[in-house]
């Protein structure tokens, strides 16, 4: 039962890696910069075993930036910023992120750990994280 459960969520990954784009893509693009656009660069979903008993996460995040530049810096450092999401979501309990308010803790957390690993302060790096896919089992 556990192994069909693991190689089911192993194929839900893959799909959602092909599915997903590493490249970023320009909101509101019609627009020329200013009010209204906003860089965002979507990351490959993460699955973690959090610290409840048999327990894991599955989530996909997609990354708005305050620079291009900083998409490209996102590249440079990814084994980094993988590494930083893996290490914070998986020392999660799956209690502290059900409820909206434990998500939104969660955004800021996930700003704070890839700005410091990009170097960077908020305005400057990751402005905000939004969840394209949020699942705990």
């Amino acid at each position: 039962m556990q192994k069909t459960t693991f190689f089911q969520a192993w194929l839900l990954s893959l799909f959602c890696c092909l599915t997903l784009c590493t490249s970023p893509v320009m909101a509101n693009e019609g627009k020329s910069g200013g009010e209204g656009a906003s860089l965002t660069t979507p990351l490959e979903p993460f699955t973690v075993n959090l610290t409840s008993a048999d327990r894991y996460l599955q989530v996909s995040v997609t990354l708005q930036v305050a620079q291009p530049d900083v998409t490209e810096k996102i590249k440079l450092f990814m084994p980094r910023v993988r590494h930083a999401m893996i290490m914070l979501l998986s020392d999660k309990e799956s209690s502290q992120i059900q409820s909206a308010e434990g998500k939104h803790e969660l955004i800021d957390e996930i700003k704070e750990r890839i700005n410091k690993v990009l170097g960077l302060k908020e305005h400057d790096g990751i402005t905000d994280v939004y969840f394209v896919n949020f699942v705990i089992q």
